[in-house]
């Protein structure tokens, strides 16, 4: 990122980064080892239900499970009080990245493109991507080098209960926060969420004079769908049509806005219709050739589920897009040396990056 007397650049990419979630601990060794370790925990969660406590077999167990669980006291010092009368207080599963060769390949490609927004899809929580960057992206791979570190990182939960959610990433200070995760809208007679997960509004101080407006998406999957909505056309149609309500808050013209995120359709099909058709929203892949613009695992432009849609104003100031693609496994390639099959694969979505000179 640099100044000058015109201008400053700036960087902006999403990503779906697929493997951001995690698993306790005592599942990452063997199934024998797991089940015994089961064992323990289940003795421990005995003897902290005890009128009197045990305390030198409470220490015992919390030794052998030390790496893989924690006590939190909420009345009462476990160690200190008499019984389960006068402590309240429960066991949690310590966690650990879901596959650390996978993590490490989501870092390669967010080393790679060094953006200065991210917007991120498929994040498990907050602690876990604030983890990854500390110790994956920033210590290893940037080497602790001032001014590439992300300052900050904000993720709010979102209605998938499976904790998929979506993320910011900034090293430029973020002014504000809007979740739309209480949106309500009507599908199949009912009433339901709006957003799968959510549309994470984000107003991002870009430059001393200029803030640049993110509208961060992870839409309706097309598996898992109602029979009557083959691959949920419907249900993001509706989606999208909201994202295009949000935008009229805004001035296209003149503000810099971004609708960013995995859409999970073609630009051509039904519910994209809102957005790709929008008159003052551009998609940026558009600057590629169309055999280069696809983002899920191929190329082709019926490929692109991820999307820079960038407001007019953004637009005019556009100067250079890119599709880092060397994190997604396939046969023929390119792909990081350290992705060798689609266990190791970073993610099945390459990241689009674009440059702006605002």
């Amino acid at each position: 990122f640099y100044y000058n007397s015109t201008s400053a650049m700036i960087r902006i990419a999403t990503f779906n980064c697929e493997n951001l979630f995690s698993r306790p601990k005592i599942f990452s060794t063997t199934k024998t080892r797991s089940t015994k370790l089961l064992g323990l925990v289940e003795e421990l969660n005995v003897e902290l239900s005890r009128s009197v406590f045990n305390q030198a077999k409470i220490k015992e167990l919390k030794k052998k499970l030390s790496y893989y669980i924690t006590i939190h006291d909420i009345r009462g010092k476990h160690t200190k009080v008499q019984g389960a009368g006068d402590w309240l207080g429960w066991m949690e599963f310590k966690r650990k990245p879901a596959d650390e060769a996978a993590i490490n390949n989501v870092a390669k490609v967010l080393h790679s493109i060094d953006s200065d927004i991210v917007a991120l899809v498929e994040v498990e929580n907050r602690p876990l991507l604030q983890e990854f960057h500390d110790e994956f992206l920033y210590k290893r791979l940037f080497n602790g080098q001032s001014g590439k570190e992300y300052d900050d990182i904000f993720l709010i939960d979102g209605n998938d209960r499976r904790g998929i959610d979506v993320a910011i990433m900034s090293r430029k200070p973020v002014n504000y926060l809007k979740s739309q995760i209480n949106d309500r809208t009507q599908y199949n007679g009912k009433t339901v969420h709006t957003f799968s997960r959510d549309c994470l509004q984000v107003g991002v101080q870009a430059t001393s004079t200029s803030e640049v407006h993110l509208l961060i998406n992870h839409f309706k999957s097309m598996g898992y769908s109602d029979p009557s909505d083959p691959q949920s056309e419907r249900r993001r149609r509706g989606q999208s049509d909201r994202v295009a309500q949000l935008l009229n808050r805004f001035d296209l013209q003149q503000d810099y806005v971004v609708v960013a995120g995995d859409l999970n359709s073609s630009p051509e099909k039904m519910s994209m219709q809102p957005l790709t058709k929008h008159p003052e929203l551009y998609n940026v892949n558009r600057e590629l050739p169309s055999n280069v613009r696809g983002t899920y695992r191929y190329k082709t432009a019926r490929n692109q589920l991820d999307y820079l849609l960038v407001s007019q104003a953004l637009k005019a100031k556009l100067s250079n897009v890119e599709i880092e693609r060397r994190g997604t496994y396939t046969a023929r390639g390119p792909n990081f040396p350290s992705v060798t099959n689609r266990k190791t694969e970073a993610s099945d979505h390459g990241a689009i990056v674009a440059d702006f000179s605002i």
